[in-house]
This record gives C-alpha cells, sequence and structure tokens, in this order.
C-alpha cells in the first residue's frame, strides 16, 4: 500500500536529496523574491533559496544530510518546515517525493524555475494572490517593471540580418542531442468533488475553448467560495460579454463576492441527527458542540463567516475579513472545518467585533503546530486553554488572600472598647471630682 503525504510521518533524520532540471540563475531568485514572496512569505523564500545553494553539494547518495541542517539554518521547527515546504509546493516551485531505500528514509526536492513575469500575471491563481498581498498600487508597479522596456515602440523597417546571411548552414554536422526537458513552475487547482465539465455544459453564451482557457480560475473559485456547479454556471453565464462571447474574471468574482454578501441561512441539525462520522477522535458530547462541527463541517469559509457576522452577530462582513479568511484558506494548512471554528471561537467566544488578523494568525499558527487537523480537537484546543486561564486567575486570587494575613503586629492590636454604661459612670465620677475640688479652692480663699 502506497503512503500518501497526508499519512507519512515525518522525522528530521530524513535523508535530503535535491534536483533541479536547469540552473537556476540569479534573475530567477529574484523574480521569486519580487513577486512570489508576498504570499509565500519570507521563511519559505528562504528555504528555496538555501536548497539552491545546497544544489551542488548533494550529488552523493550515500554521505547525505538530513533535515536537521535545513531546520537549524532557518533556525524554525519541525512543523514549521513542513508549512514552509508546502508553501512552496502549492506555488510550484518545488515538488517533493518520499522513498525509503536502504540507507533510510529520504525525501526529493525537485526545484522548479519560477514563472516567467509575463506567463506569472496571467496566471490568475498566482496574479490574483500577489493582487491580494501588496495592493493595487504596487501590483501595477510590479506590472510596469516587468513590461517593455526603454522606447515603447521603435518605427521604421526592420532591416536585421537573417541567419543564413551570416552563417553557413551545418545540418551535415552530426551534433550529439541532449535530452533538455524545460520544467517550469505550473500552478493547478483540483477539486475531488466538483465536476468541471458537467458545470462547462450549464453555461451559457460562450464556447467550451472559452471556459477551459479559465479552468484553474474558476476551480479555485469554486474552492474558495464553496459554490456548486450549478450556482457557478450561472455566475459565469451572466459574466459573459455579449460582443466576444467571452468570460470577464472580474465580473465573475464580483458576483461570487455578492453572494457571499447577503445573509446565508444555514440550517442547524437536529441534536438527535445520527452522523456518519461515528470514529471521531476526540469523542464530543455536548449537543450544541455536535451542531457547531456540523456546521463548520458542511459550510464553506466564507458562507461561514457571513452566517456568523450577519445572522449571529447581526453585523457587515468586512472586506478585511473576507481576506483575512482567505489567506488562511490559502496556506493549505488548517482544514477548511478548524478555520470555521476558529472564526467562530475569535467572534462568538472571544466576543469580538471582527476578525483582528494578529489574533486569528496568532491562534492559527498555534493550532498548526498542535496539529489541530480536526474541529473536535480545535474544541478541545480552546477548552484547555480556557482552563488554564482559569488555573491562573485562581492563583493570582489565591496569592491575594495571603497578603492579607501578613500585617505587622502593631497595626493589628486594636483599641480596648468601653461599654457604654462604664463610659457614662466614668464621666459622671470625673465631674464630681472637679466639682469638689473647686469647692475646697473656694474655701481655702
Amino acid at each position: 500500500m502506497t503512503q500518501s503525504s497526508e499519512t507519512i510521518e515525518f522525522h528530521a533524520t530524513s535523508g535530503v536529496f535535491i534536483r533541479s532540471d536547469h540552473l537556476i540563475t540569479p534573475d530567477d531568485l529574484e523574480r521569486v523574491f519580487t513577486l512570489y514572496l508576498p504570499f509565500i512569505g519570507s521563511t519559505s523564500y528562504a528555504l528555496y533559496h538555501l536548497l539552491v545553494n545546497e544544489l551542488p553539494y548533494t550529488a552523493n547518495q550515500l554521505h547525505r544530510q538530513d533535515h536537521n541542517f535545513l531546520i537549524d539554518s532557518l533556525n524554525i521547527s519541525l512543523p514549521n518546515f513542513v508549512k514552509f515546504r508546502r508553501r512552496l509546493e502549492a506555488a510550484g516551485l518545488i515538488k517533493t517525493f518520499y522513498e525509503h531505500d536502504a540507507v533510510g528514509e529520504v525525501y526529493g526536492y525537485r526545484l522548479m524555475m519560477p514563472l516567467m513575469a509575463d506567463r506569472f500575471f496571467k496566471e490568475p491563481l498566482l496574479a490574483g494572490l500577489l493582487y491580494k498581498f501588496v495592493g493595487e498600487e504596487r501590483y501595477l508597479t510590479l506590472q510596469m517593471r516587468y513590461d517593455v522596456q526603454g522606447q515603447k515602440e521603435l518605427l521604421g523597417k526592420d532591416i536585421s540580418a537573417r541567419f543564413l546571411q551570416v552563417f553557413q548552414n551545418q545540418s551535415d554536422e552530426s551534433v550529439p542531442t541532449t535530452p533538455l526537458a524545460y520544467q517550469e513552475a505550473k500552478v493547478t487547482a483540483e477539486a475531488t468533488d466538483f465536476s468541471f465539465n458537467d458545470m462547462a455544459e450549464m453555461v451559457h453564451g460562450t464556447t467550451k475553448d472559452e471556459i477551459e482557457k479559465h479552468h484553474n480560475f474558476l476551480v479555485a473559485m469554486h474552492l474558495n467560495y464553496g459554490v456548486d456547479e450549478v450556482t457557478l454556471a450561472n455566475i459565469i453565464s451572466q459574466s459573459v460579454s455579449l460582443d466576444k462571447h467571452e468570460i470577464s474574471e472580474k465580473d465573475v468574482q464580483r458576483l461570487l463576492r455578492a453572494q457571499v454578501a447577503r445573509p446565508q441561512s444555514v440550517m442547524i441539525p437536529a441534536t438527535n441527527q445520527v452522523t456518519d462520522e461515528k470514529n471521531r477522535i476526540p469523542e464530543i458530547k455536548n449537543s450544541e458542540a455536535k451542531a457547531l462541527i456540523e456546521i463548520a463541517s458542511t459550510t464553506s469559509a466564507q458562507d461561514f463567516l457571513a452566517y456568523v457576522k450577519t445572522t449571529l452577530k447581526n453585523g457587515l462582513v468586512l472586506k478585511n475579513e473576507r481576506d483575512l479568511v482567505d489567506y488562511l484558506v490559502a496556506q493549505s494548512v488548517l482544514p477548511m472545518a478548524v478555520i470555521n471554528i476558529l472564526v467562530h471561537y475569535v467572534l462568538i467566544g472571544l466576543q469580538n467585533d471582527s476578525l483582528k488578523g494578529a489574533l486569528v494568525t496568532t491562534i492559527a499558527d498555534s493550532w498548526t503546530q498542535n496539529r489541530v487537523d480536526s474541529p473536535e480537537k480545535a474544541l478541545v484546543q480552546i477548552q484547555q486553554h480556557q482552563q488554564a486561564n482559569l488555573s491562573r486567575q485562581e492563583k493570582r486570587f489565591s496569592r491575594s488572600k495571603k497578603v492579607e494575613k501578613t500585617a505587622p503586629k502593631f497595626l493589628q492590636q486594636q483599641p480596648k472598647t468601653v461599654a457604654p454604661e462604664s463610659s457614662a459612670n466614668m464621666g459622671t465620677d470625673a465631674a464630681a471630682a472637679a466639682l469638689a475640688k473647686l469647692k475646697n479652692i473656694k474655701t481655702r480663699n
């Protein structure tokens, strides 16, 4: 039985093989730094750069290095290494292979060349991520940087020399052939429960070839917004231009966002409903928690955010909140259901009016390091965090009680209280003594 990337247990002592089909030049690294770094992150770029530098020194299969030198060089933990490696894989910059040979476990990393700038900006997935993270002004600046250089247009007649006018034909010479295959980074978006062909059959106003041109973009919209084939086909049909019968990706995004912005009605399942997932670990017995898990597992991230903000909090979904949820989905680290539980915890559990980027990313990073891969584990993490906070508060309260008993002795001595009757008697006796003394003085005079 073959192991998948989801079931292989990763060890830092596993060997490292690195390969690249072509020389990766400083210009390639510059494009990765400028175009890819905003959404893969600085550490992922550092990992890619480190693998490129180690290429000449990993040819020996017997004296191979393990992953410790990568982890130590970047000063990161093992779970974070996997997270940053997956970002490079998702961006199409590396391909990872797993093998167990005679020496032990080994991971092969095939470095891919980044897309040329013109192809990068035509790739909807990569260009869309870059636009989201850098903004419109920086995005247009980068486009101009990689556009035509110098004069925009050269007028006149082309008088350049042709090849045979300068060189002789050497076709009779036997030149050794080299199996040179150009490999370039490609980003693919596939959905397991989405039939692209069925969706294309339901689109009106354009051809199948036009729909196929936007294959990756349309599948990405399905994954991001959770729409089915029928809904996506209707939206695509609305975005087709009447004159050229072309699909407008901007109109598709606008219509999808408008649909997500509407108040969403999510059906809460009955507590006695029998679910098929009986082998959940850990087991959740609370009926409200089970209902929340059911909703989080069957609702897309954007729909769940709209449900919480509009239905539960009677508010509006902000643009930065949608972008933050898109960012979590793009990382491909936390499952969709776990992201939904995180959104519910921040907005409802912590009673925040909106999603704060620093708080959400901190919780997401903590859950990633603790391998929270199911909504049940997410609820357990929340419960453990609340119990830890409660125990800290109890310790502070007990310390404040002990401080009250350590007052100095002279402060603890209370003044002696005198009964009302005795104090009245003392006042009468003093007055009588004063009168007697006064009489004695008058008698002497």
